[in-house]
This record gives structure tokens, sequence and C-alpha cells, in this order.
């Protein structure tokens, strides 16, 4: 088992049989400045705590070392991410459900005896008297997340559905209310409007000429050149017509020097 300096290692256990678990590593929790929620000499802190493991669970495994007044889990140690990890939940602690992710844990008991005697536990057990796991892992948990995701309480569902409705409806009031100011809305847009100096350019005729003739040009040199036969065809007819007429126009040139030179010998 690996060792951590200022830690007790204790294997945390699913079953009376289990050779292979996972480790976690318990001390007192001490900070220099003080928490409120994390009183000195009452509150024990424990890392590597697997994602299965839940408040109920870790509640009614060291419930039997001292009375718990509450337990909260944080992706880190720290004194605001317990904060974080509740951030946006209205239920009380009790009823969160946490991320499903690796933490750590901050256990608060009644009384500081109770620290010593969860240092002592040689293990972690999450099984009841007759060996029964007392949290759900594998195919029977994936299955309760599943059945969890349908909301089947029409009242509940209802519920939901009007809180959310309100929330929509609030920010679309939000979002006009901007457009008249040219405030950014909660996005970070902002509504140009017609009035005020932010409005857009008015679409004159000669303004839309120039967007026009613009355009226009763009096609047209996007368009492929002697890519298709019968363009090769008119452009290799071009090129004889307008070599032709140079060689007319090269001989009326070579005439006209030949008049006009003066010396002749002969």
């Amino acid at each position: 088992m690996v060792e951590l300096e200022g830690y007790t290692v204790v294997p945390l256990r699913t079953s009376p049989d289990a050779k292979h678990c996972h480790s976690v590593y318990m001390r007192e929790h001490f900070i220099r400045l003080m928490d409120p929620n994390k009183p000195k000499g009452r509150t024990l802190f424990l890392l590597n705590v697997p994602p299965y493991v839940t408040e109920e669970s870790l509640r009614t495994v060291l419930s039997q070392v001292g009375t718990i007044e509450v337990v909260e889990f944080a992706v880190k140690p720290g004194k605001d991410e317990t904060i974080k990890w509740y951030e946006g939940t209205s239920e009380p602690i009790s009823a969160r459900r946490p991320p499903f992710c690796f933490k750590v844990a901050y256990v608060v008991f009644q009384k500081s005896s109770s620290i010593a005697k969860a240092l002592s536990l040689k293990s972690i057990d999450l099984f009841n008297s007759s060996g029964e796991c007392i949290i759900k892992t594998g195919m029977e948990l994936w299955h309760e997340e599943y059945e969890n995701n349908y909301l089947l309480d029409p009242q509940k569902t209802k519920k939901l559905i009007r809180k959310y409705m309100s929330g929509y409806d609030k920010r679309e009031r939000a979002a006009a209310e901007a457009a008249k100011t040219s405030e950014a809305d909660a996005d970070g847009w902002v509504t140009v409007g017609k009035e005020g100096r932010n409005a857009g350019f008015e679409q004159k005729e000669s303004v839309v000429g120039r967007l026009e003739n613009r355009m226009a040009k763009d096609k047209k040199t996007k368009e492929l050149t002697n890519f298709y036969t019968f363009q090769i065809r008119e452009s290799k007819m071009q090129n004889i017509v307008e070599m032709r007429k140079k060689f007319e126009e090269d001989k009326r040139k070579i005439e006209l020097l030949k008049q006009s030179r003066r010396f002749k010998p002969f």
C-alpha cells in the first residue's frame, strides 16, 4: 500500500473479501486561514475518494466513530472549492448529487475525539453486517443514472418547464431593454437599432449601386476560364483572329518604312 507523509492510508473495501482496493488518505484538517464551515479540531480531511462514494455512504461508514454534522466534497483542496462544487444548486447538501469523479472530502464531527477514532480505522468498509455493498457500482449504477434521466412525475416536469420558461422570458426582456439603450445583453451582444448614432448606414441608390457593381466584379473574377471545351475552342479562335490582325498591321508598318527610306543604293 502506498504511504503518504502526514496521512493515514486506509483501504476502501466494497466487500469483506476484497483484495484489490482503492487507498484513501486521511488526516485532521487544518489551515492557516480559519474556515467556519470546517472548524479546527473537528474536521477530517480525505484524499483520493472514488467517484462512486456518496455523501450518504461516507456518513454511514464514519458515523460509527462519532456523530457527523456535515459531509462535503470538492474537486481539490481549497477554502472555496466546496462552494464551486455545489454552485448553482438550490437543494440541501443531503440531497445533492456530486459529479462523478475522484474528489476530496471534508467530514465535520460534533466532538474532536472522533478525529482520533477515525484515523485509527484499519479500513473504510462500504458494506453492511451481512456483507452487502451499501453503494451502487457498475451496471446497477449506470441503470439508475439512465432511469433518473427521464422525468416520470408530471408535476415535477411542469415545474421544471415553468422555471425554464420564466428564466427565458426574463432574458428576453433584458435583451429588449438592452436594445433600447444599446447595452450588451447577457451573451455580450449589442442590438443595433435604427435610432441613435450607432444606427446602420442608410441604403441610398448610390451605395446600392456601388455594392451591386462590386458584387458583379467579384462574381466575374470567380468565374472559371478555359475550363469547358467550348471556352477553350472560343479562346483559340479569338487568338487566331488577333494574330491575323496583328500580322496585317505589321505588314502595313513594313511597307510604310520601305517607302520612307531616303537612301536607295539601287
